[in-house]
C-alpha cells in the first residue's frame, strides 16, 4: 500500500530524507504525515491481497504464468465458453472467493470507518477490500 500525502504537506526535510537510504526515517515521516493529515487517498496494486491468496495476474507465479490471458476476452470466451468458462471459474469464484481480507485491507477499513480515508484507488478486480 502506498499512501501518498499532497505535496503542500510534505515537510521541509522529507525531499532530503527521500535521498537517502534511512528507511526507518522515511517510514516514521510517513506515519507523522498519515497521523496528521485530514484526508487521505490509498494507491493500491495486486500486491495487497497476494497476502490474502490471492496470485498476481502479472510477474512470477502471477496467474498469466499459468493461463493464457486470451481466455479472460470477451470474444474468445463467446467462441470457446466450455474452455473458457473452467479457467474463469478458477480464478475468480476458487482464488477470488476464497480470500479474506488482510491487515493492510483491515488498516484501510478502518481510516474509512474514522472518516480519514477519502478515496481508494486500485487496479484491484478481486474486491477483497470491500469484505
Amino acid at each position: 500500500m502506498t499512501v501518498l500525502p499532497s505535496p503542500r504537506h510534505y515537510s521541509a526535510s522529507m525531499q532530503e530524507r527521500c535521498a537517502v537510504s534511512d528507511k526507518q526515517g522515511l517510514v516514521r515521516e510517513a506515519a507523522h504525515l498519515i497521523r496528521s493529515a485530514k484526508h487521505l487517498t490509498a494507491f493500491t496494486g495486486a500486491g495487497i491481497s497476494v497476502e490474502s491468496g490471492i496470485p498476481p495476474f502479472r510477474g512470477e507465479g502471477g496467474l498469466w504464468s499459468r493461463y493464457d490471458p486470451r481466455m479472460l476476452e470477451l470474444d474468445y470466451f463467446l467462441a470457446h465458453p466450455e474452455t473458457a468458462w473452467p479457467v474463469i471459474r478458477e480464478i475468480f469464484y476458487d482464488h477470488f472467493g476464497a480470500a479474506k481480507p488482510n491487515r493492510a485491507h483491515e488498516v484501510l477499513a478502518a481510516w474509512e470507518a474514522r472518516g480519514l480515508l477519502k478515496c481508494l484507488i486500485t487496479q484491484n478486480i478481486d474486491s477483497v477490500q470491500w469484505n
